[in-house]
C-alpha cells in the first residue's frame, strides 16, 4: 500500500518531467527517456555522463532524484533522492538569471523543484510510519530536514517506538536512556515512574538492609523514597530492642518513620525514661502523652455532651455528642486509651481508631487488640494497625516481636509491622528469648534474635526438633526428646548433653538421675562423678558413697566431711549421724558434736530468724543460726514468740524468755501472742492482758477482749460489750462506753457511740466533730487518714492532719479520682428547682469546674458505685 502511494507519487514527477524536457537533444533527454522504460543501468550511466559535463546542472540534480525516488528502480533510495534533490535546490539558487530564464523554458523552477522534495519528504515519513521503529523515525528526522510538515508527528511517533522498546526490554537502564533521548517525550512521566520502580526492584533485589540504605543515599527524593525508608526502618528494628529503635531515630532524622519508632520506643522503656527520650528526640507529641499519663482523667458533662478533664481541671479531650461507657463514669480512668462508641481516644485527646469497636485488651508494649462485628485487629496505642485485618489471637513474644492466629495457625511480625513467618505453626509460646515452634507434631526451638534476622533475609537458626521444652533455672530451658533430657541456654548452646537421665533442678545447677547413678551439674554442663544417691537442701548437699554419707561441695567438686551412717537436715541445719554420736553441722567450718541420744529440732523463726533445739533429757539447748549457743533451759518446750523472745511451756502453763534464757514473763499463762513491737497478748482462764517486754509493763489478763495499743500512752479496752480507752498503768483514760473504736491520729480517735460516729479527743474527752451517720475511707494508712464523712444528711472531707478539706455542706460528695490524689464530685440539691449544682474540687479543696444539671442529666453523669 505504502509502496502504490509511493508509484502514484513518482509518476505525476515523471510525467511532469517528459513534459518539460523531452524535446531536448541531450544526455539529460536521453536519460529521461531510459527511465521512462524502466531502463534502469541505461539511465545510471546517461545522468552519470550529464553529471559529469555539468555537476551544477540544476536538471540533472534534478532527475538523479526522480531516479532515486522510482519504487521500480533497483537502486530506488530515497535518501539519495532526498540529497539530488537538496542539490537542485541549491544550485537553482546560485543559477543566473539567463540560466534561470533557459529553466523556465524547460519549465524547472524552484516550486518545481520544491514540490519534488516535499514528494520525497512524503514518501519518506510513510516509509518511516512502515519501519514504525525509534531508529526509523530518528533517521527521517536526521536525514530529511525540510520535512517540517511532518516533524512533529514524526517526533511523536519516535517517542512512542522508543518506549515501546523500552517496556518491551523493561529494565532501569532502558528506561533512562529513553528519559535521557527524550526528556520532553509524553510518556516522560510513565518511563520516569517506570525507571524508579525497576531501579528500585533492581538496587533492593536482596531485600537486605544493606541494600535500601545505599538506594537512599544514591536515589534520594525519589518516588520509592518512603519504601525504602519503611524497608530500612522495618528491618533495623526487627529485634524489637530498645537499642535498635534509638539506633534508627539517631541514624535517621529526617525519616517519614521517625514518629512511628518514637511512639514504639515509648512503649518499650520504663516509664522514669520517657522524659528523657523526649529530651533526646524532641518531640512535642509524646511529652504531651507523658503528661497524660501522670495521672488519671475523669468525665464530665457539659450540657448533653460528654469529655474528659484530668486531675488538674485540664480538658483532655474536649466535650462531643457522643456516649460513653458506664465504667467510665467513677472516674479516676488510667488506662492509656478511651474506648468511646465510635472511636478510640489516647488521653491526650489524639484519635487512636476512628471506627466503632465491641471491645478492646491491652496486650502490652502499647499494643491492644480491637474486636468489632466481624473481626479483631492488633492496634498500637499511637494509632497504626499491625499484620492482617482479621485475627483470632495475638500476644507479645518477650516484649520483643508479634505473635498471630488466625485459623489455628500461627505468625511471627515485628513491632513495626513486618511479616517475619507467615501462618504455618500449629503452636507458638516461647521462654524468654527462646521461640517454640510447633508444627505437625514436631517441636523446634529458636531464638528471638535469629526470627528477627529473617528481617534481612538471614537464615533461620533453629535446634533439632525436640517432643517438650520447659523452663529451667537461670533462664536455661529443659528440653527432651523420648527419653533424653538436656538443657539449653537462651541462645540454644547445649549446657546438659541429652541423655536418657532425670533432670531436677538445684540452687547449684542440676542433679541427673540415670541408671548408673546421680551426678551433679553445674550452670555450664560440667557434671561430677555419680553417686549412689544424693539429697539436695540448699545450702547443702549430702551424697551416698559405698553405702555412707558425705557432705559435698557442688562448686568444688569433692566431698567435705567424714563419712556419715546418715545425713538429714532440720531446716538449714545438717544432722550427720555415726554410730553413737551425731554432727551438728551449722555451716561446713562450724560442727558440733553430741553423743547420742538426742533429739535435734529445727525452730523457725517469724522473721529471717531460724534456731536449733538440742535435748538431751530434760535440758534445752537453743543455738542461733550461727552456732552460737543462747541458753539451756529444762521446759517441757521451747518456742520462738519474735522479736528476741521465746515462749516456754511447763504442764499447760506458758511464759516468756529472753534471749540469754532470762525469765521475763512467769509460767502463768493459757496462752501467749506473738511479739510485735515489743507488745505481747497474754491470755488466762479467758480473760485478756498485755505485757511489754522490753519496758516490762503488764497489764493481767483481766479484759473480754485482746488489748491494743492506741498511742505511746493509751489502750484500747473492751469489757461488757464496750469499748474504752486505758492506761498503761491499767488507769481508764475514758469511760468504757463506746460501741466501737477506729484509729484516727495519735491524739483523736474515730469512736461510735449511739450508732453515730465522733472524733474524740483521748486526752481531754473532748468531742471534735459528733453526728457523724456515716464515713468513707478514701486514704487509710498508718499515718494518714482521709475521708468523706457524712452528718446530719450534708458531706464534706476530712483528713486526720490537716483537718476539713471540704466544708460539710453538700448534698453528695464522691471521688472521682485516685486515692492519693483525689478529685471530689460534689453536689448541691436545689429541690425548688429541680436542680443539681455539681463543683469539681481538686485534692487540696480548690475548686476545678462547676455544672448545673437538670434530673436526667446530672443522672446521666452521677456515679451510683461509690
Amino acid at each position: 500500500m505504502v509502496e502504490l502511494l509511493i508509484r502514484k507519487i513518482v509518476i505525476g514527477v515523471l510525467v511532469f518531467s517528459s513534459s518539460q524536457v523531452f524535446g531536448q537533444a541531450s544526455a539529460e533527454r536521453q536519460a529521461q527517456k531510459s527511465i521512462k522504460k524502466g531502463k534502469w543501468d541505461k539511465a545510471y550511466s546517461q545522468l552519470k555522463e550529464a553529471w559529469g559535463r555539468d555537476s551544477a546542472s540544476v536538471n540533472a540534480s534534478y532527475l538523479f532524484a526522480s531516479y532515486f525516488f522510482v519504487p521500480a528502480n533497483p537502486d530506488y533510495q530515497l535518501d539519495s533522492a532526498y540529497r539530488y534533490s537538496q542539490q537542485a535546490i541549491h544550485d537553482f539558487d546560485v543559477t543566473t538569471l539567463k540560466q534561470r530564464e533557459r529553466l523556465l523554458r524547460l519549465e524547472i523552477d524552484s516550486l518545481v523543484l520544491l514540490r519534488l522534495q516535499q514528494q520525497i519528504d512524503s514518501a519518506a515519513f510513510i516509509r518511516a510510519k512502515q519501519i514504525n521503529t525509534e531508529r526509523g523515525y530518528v533517521h527521517f528526522l536526521s536525514n530529511f530536514l525540510t520535512a517540517a510538515v511532518y516533524f512533529d508527528e514524526a517526533t511523536t511517533l519516535r517517542d512512542e517506538a522508543a518506549y515501546k522498546e523500552a517496556v518491551n526490554e523493561n529494565t532501569y537502564q532502558s528506561f533512562k536512556d529513553f528519559l535521557n533521548r527524550y526528556p520532553q517525550a509524553a510518556q516522560r512521566d510513565e518511563a520516569r515512574d517506570k525507571y524508579e520502580e525497576l531501579l528500585f526492584a533492581a538496587i533492593t533485589s536482596d531485600k537486605q538492609l544493606g541494600s535500601y540504605q545505599k538506594y537512599l543515599i544514591e536515589y534520594p527524593n525519589t518516588a520509592y523514597q518512603r519504601e525504602a525508608e519503611r524497608n530500612v526502618f522495618e528491618i533495623s528494628t526487627a529485634s524489637g530492642t530498645v537499642d535498635s529503635y534509638k539506633a534508627f531515630l539517631q541514624g535517621h532524622t529526617g525519616s517519614y518513620f521517625t514518629r512511628r519508632a518514637l511512639n514504639i520506643l515509648f512503649h518499650l522503656i520504663p516509664s522514669d525514661h520517657a522524659e528523657q527520650l523526649v529530651s533526646d528526640f524532641e518531640s512535642d507529641s509524646l511529652r504531651s502523652v507523658i503528661e497524660s499519663r501522670r495521672g488519671y482523667i475523669v468525665p464530665f458533662l457539659h450540657g448533653d455532651e460528654f469529655g474528659f478533664m484530668n486531675q488538674t481541671g485540664q480538658e483532655v479531650i474536649k466535650a462531643g455528642k457522643e456516649e460513653i461507657n458506664a465504667e467510665y463514669i467513677c472516674g479516676n480512668i488510667t488506662e492509656d486509651v478511651i474506648v468511646l462508641p465510635t472511636k478510640i481516644v489516647s488521653l491526650n485527646g489524639a484519635i487512636v481508631w476512628d471506627h466503632p469497636v465491641e471491645s478492646v485488651e491491652d496486650i502490652g508494649y502499647g499494643f491492644i487488640t480491637i474486636q468489632d462485628d466481624s473481626c479483631t485487629r492488633v492496634i498500637h496505642k499511637s494509632g497504626f494497625s499491625v499484620g492482617d485485618e482479621c485475627i483470632d489471637e495475638a500476644k507479645v513474644i518477650n516484649g520483643k516481636l508479634l505473635a498471630f492466629r488466625k485459623e489455628n495457625r500461627w505468625s511471627i511480625w515485628t513491632f513495626s509491622g513486618r511479616m517475619l513467618m507467615p501462618y504455618t505453626w500449629d503452636e507458638l509460646t516461647f521462654i524468654r528469648n527462646v521461640v517454640c515452634l510447633k508444627r505437625n507434631n514436631k517441636l523446634i526451638l529458636s531464638t528471638v534474635e535469629s526470627v528477627s534476622l529473617l528481617a534481612n533475609q538471614q537464615p533461620l537458626e533453629m535446634s533439632d526438633s525436640v517432643d517438650e521444652a520447659k523452663p529451667w533455672r537461670h533462664d536455661f530451658v529443659w528440653i527432651r526428646k523420648g527419653n533424653l533430657q538436656g538443657v539449653v541456654n537462651q541462645s540454644l548452646d547445649t549446657l546438659v548433653q541429652p541423655d536418657d537421665q532425670r533432670l531436677a533442678q538445684t540452687y547449684f545447677g542440676s542433679t541427673s538421675t540415670s541408671s548408673e547413678g546421680v551426678r551433679m551439674m553445674d550452670d555450664s554442663g560440667a557434671a561430677s562423678v555419680f553417686f549412689q544417691h544424693a539429697v539436695v537442701q540448699e545450702p547443702w548437699t549430702a551424697v551416698k558413697v559405698d553405702q555412707v554419707w558425705h557432705l559435698y561441695d557442688p562448686k568444688s567438686g569433692g566431698v567435705k566431711s567424714p563419712a556419715y551412717d546418715s545425713i538429714t537436715f532440720e531446716g538449714p541445719f545438717v544432722i550427720a549421724s555415726k554410730q553413737d554420736s551425731i554432727s551438728i553441722y551449722f555451716s561446713l567450718n562450724k560442727v558440733m558434736q553430741v553423743k547420742k541420744p538426742v533429739r535435734v529440732a529445727f525452730i523457725p523463726g517469724q522473721d529471717s530468724s531460724s534456731f536449733l533445739l538440742v535435748e538431751q533429757g530434760e535440758k534445752k539447748t537453743i543455738y542461733a543460726l550461727d552456732g552460737r549457743k543462747l541458753f539451756t533451759v529444762a521446759y517441757d518446750d521451747v518456742q520462738y514468740a519474735g522479736e528476741g523472745f521465746f515462749r516456754v511451756y511447763k504442764r499447760d502453763k506458758k511464759g516468756i524468755i529472753t534471749s540469754s534464757g532470762k525469765l521475763i514473763l512467769p509460767l502463768s499463762y493459757d496462752a501467749i501472742g506473738s511479739v510485735n513491737n515489743g507488745i505481747v497478748s497474754l491470755l488466762t482462764a479467758m480473760k485478756f492482758g498485755l505485757y511489754d517486754c522490753v519496758k516490762k509493763k503488764l497489764i493481767k489478763p483481766q479484759y473480754e477482749k485482746n488489748l491494743t495499743v492506741y498511742n505511746k500512752t493509751a489502750l484500747t479496752a473492751y469489757k461488757k460489750g464496750l469499748y474504752g480507752f486505758i492506761g498503761w498503768k491499767n488507769e481508764p483514760l475514758s469511760k468504757i462506753e463506746f460501741e466501737e473504736i477506729r484509729f484516727w491520729n495519735d491524739s483523736s480517735a474515730l469512736v461510735r457511740k449511739n450508732n453515730a460516729w465522733m472524733v474524740y479527743e483521748i486526752s481531754t474527752g473532748k468531742i471534735l466533730l459528733d453526728r457523724v451517720q456515716n464515713y468513707r475511707l478514701i486514704r487509710d494508712t498508718q499515718n494518714e487518714k482521709l475521708a468523706i464523712v457524712q452528718q446530719d444528711h450534708k458531706y464534706g472531707v476530712i483528713h486526720n492532719v490537716l483537718g476539713t478539706i471540704i466544708p460539710l455542706s453538700f448534698s453528695d460528695i464522691i471521688n472521682v479520682g485516685s486515692g492519693t490524689e483525689p478529685l471530689y464530685f460534689t453536689e448541691k440539691h436545689v429541690e425548688e428547682a429541680s436542680l443539681f449544682v455539681v463543683i469539681y474540687y481538686d485534692s487540696k479543696g480548690k475548686m476545678l469546674r462547676r455544672e448545673i444539671y437538670e434530673q436526667d442529666d446530672y443522672e446521666n453523669i452521677y456515679c451510683s458505685n461509690k
